[in-house]
């Protein structure tokens, strides 16, 4: 368990550093850009594994790329829902989701469960 809220609140934390160095995503207030991490962070802790579970035998026809549709839609659809953040450009999106799903692959195989 202490893994699982270790990985949330890294995730949140890269999520904020990204927010304030990649230039062309806004967000309007820091509460927003917190309670965005946190969600963030929790959605790529809780939601992405199982999205992969439910993916496998459909990534085995597709060679992989379902694991690389699921790591783009999981920060996109939190992104999408939160009020508060704008992304100007497809490049800039493109850029933070690929660093947050780096980020969280590496986190993943780095902190296990125990």
């Amino acid at each position: 368990m202490s893994g699982f809220l270790l990985r949330i609140i890294i995730n949140a934390v890269i999520l904020i550093v990204v927010v304030t160095e990649l230039p062309g995503v806004f967000v309007d207030t820091l509460g927003g850009t917190l309670l965005g991490a946190a969600i963030v962070g929790l959605a790529n802790a809780a939601i992405r594994p199982m999205l992969a579970i439910a993916a496998l035998p459909f990534d085995m026809l597709t060679l992989g790329s379902i694991t690389v549709m699921t790591n783009i839609f999981t920060p996109l659809m939190v992104v999408k829902a939160l009020p508060g953040f704008q992304i100007s450009g497809a490049v800039t999106l493109l850029t933070g989701i690929l660093l947050m799903t780096l980020c969280s692959f590496t986190l993943s195989k780095v902190i296990h469960d125990r």
